[in-house]
């Protein structure tokens, strides 16, 4: 792993604003034609647009080919930890069901000596195979959480209790539906290996005597870092009842950027507001938020993985929810998107106008995940 003191090193914020454009990510080795990674920013939209129907029999998240006829690779999966002893029960204390805390400390000295580590940024969660019977939407909670053997807390990626779960469209030939990821710390530090956690039950809509049917349950470590280049991965947990689908990047030499937005101008019937964000060249889009706001001082905070000397890629999508027609619906659409260099630390502060009925303050700070004494 490579190491570096200072903290002096810092990569200036690129151009930002509605379409506006951003010199091209650095080329790394091993870009190519099928390479995941992005090497523009275009004048509009359009390369941010994600399907929001998980109903479609079209799976548009599986970039590679062979993965879309095979599925990802499947990994092994180990039992959920009740009580007594487990296999990785020592390793990551599972017994310990705590959750990892977000410091808001981000500041430090001049004098720091900061350095960069191998982060995992999660993108996407799905379960496949799941043979829902039921007519309508699946009901799904439970949680998603990874560990790492440094400090052994639940980090959730995923967490719904069952007052709040999510009615998900099952496809009807593949069985998979997209989770909605609400944790805002989708970031974990993983020097050699990070455990993953999980228990998701469904409800159908039919039911309402209260019966939950736990659908898959498990754990198993995510280990991989010979490599020295950061990588893509879907792997595949199998369950008794279905399966789950993880992916995320493994970035080597990653520091950490908060994103916290507040909204600081909105109309009187609110608006639909969508927080998308690319990281160190890559062109998965991480969906950070989607929903309605409908007064200002609306705040949220978010953690993204970056690559040292790499950039962080903003995008904001507002459109009101005024009684208009779709054609001045899709009019009222408005957008900003920002390029922002990495750094070990330091904050900065800019407003995404989006048109004239809405604004948002946007901050962003860079952190080292470690600091050497």
């Amino acid at each position: 792993m490579e190491i570096e003191g200072g903290g002096g090193e810092s990569a200036e914020s690129l151009v930002h604003g509605r379409s506006k454009k951003r010199p091209p990510s650095p080329s790394l080795p091993g870009d190519g034609e099928d390479s995941p990674k992005s090497t523009t920013s275009g004048d509009d939209g359009d390369e941010w647009f994600i399907s929001d129907d998980s109903g479609s029999e079209e799976d548009e998240d599986y970039e590679d080919q062979d993965i879309n006829r095979r599925g990802p690779s499947p990994i092994m999966l180990f039992p959920a930890f009740k009580t007594g002893y487990h296999l990785f029960g020592s390793d990551y204390n599972l017994a310990d069901k705590s959750e990892v805390s977000v410091s808001n400390d981000w500041d430090c000295s001049n004098k720091c000596h900061c350095y960069s580590m191998n982060l995992i940024q999660f993108i996407d969660a799905k379960i496949a195979g799941y043979q829902h019977t039921h007519p309508g939407h699946a009901k799904i909670f439970g949680f998603i959480a990874a560990r790492e053997k440094i400090k052994p807390l639940r980090n959730y990626v995923y967490r719904r209790n069952i007052d709040n779960c999510e009615a998900v469209s099952v496809k009807r030939k593949t069985g998979v539906a997209r989770l909605s990821l609400n944790s805002p710390a989708r970031v974990i530090s993983m020097p050699s290996r990070a455990l993953i956690e999980f228990e998701l039950h469904a409800i159908s809509e039919d039911k309402t005597d209260g019966d939950d049917d736990l659908i898959i349950e498990g754990c198993t470590e995510l280990c991989n870092m010979t490599v020295s280049e950061s990588f893509i991965q879907n792997q595949r947990l199998y369950g008794q009842r279905c399966a789950l689908d993880i992916k995320y990047l493994v970035l080597i030499n990653a520091m950490e950027a908060r994103v916290d937005i507040e909204v600081i101008r909105v109309p009187a019937h609110g608006i639909n507001l969508k927080l998308l964000a690319k990281t160190s060249g890559f062109s998965n889009v991480i969906r950070l938020f989607r929903g309605t706001v409908m007064e200002v001082g609306f705040s949220a905070s978010f953690a993204v993985a970056v690559e040292k000397h790499n950039y962080l890629d903003l995008y904001i999508e507002g459109s009101r929810r005024d009684d208009l027609t779709p054609a001045q619906k899709m009019r009222g659409n408005e957008w900003w998107q920002c390029g922002f260099g990495s750094r070990y630390h330091g904050v900065e502060d800019l407003v995404a106008e989006l048109g004239d009925f809405a604004a948002v303050s946007v901050k962003i700070s860079f952190k080292s995940y470690e600091k050497r004494s």
